[in-house]
């Protein structure tokens, strides 16, 4: 089943004020997620919310929401591993 990928436009204005290496490295892993849930990569269901999981870049995490009747994941927020859940 393949995914489209949607930023929240926060989302895409953290992901351009990286620097070159990390922009790439959340970028590709953003683009692998139209797999969704292929093995191989870092995802994690976020307990007590529905349809919300993270994925992990380094120190980065990305929180995203899986619409599976559209086909579509949303991803909501993107920081630093001690910004992202609060």
């Amino acid at each position: 089943m393949t995914f489209k990928i949607f930023l929240h436009r926060k989302a895409a204005k953290l992901i351009e004020g990286l620097n070159p290496r990390d922009r790439e490295r959340v970028k590709e892993g953003l683009k692998s997620l139209e797999g969704f849930p292929a093995g191989g990569l870092d995802i994690v269901k976020i307990s007590g919310e529905d349809n919300v999981y993270r994925i992990r870049f380094g120190k980065l995490r990305a929180l995203f929401k899986v619409y599976r009747s559209e086909k579509a994941i949303v991803i909501i927020k993107i920081d630093h591993r001690k910004r992202v859940y609060g």
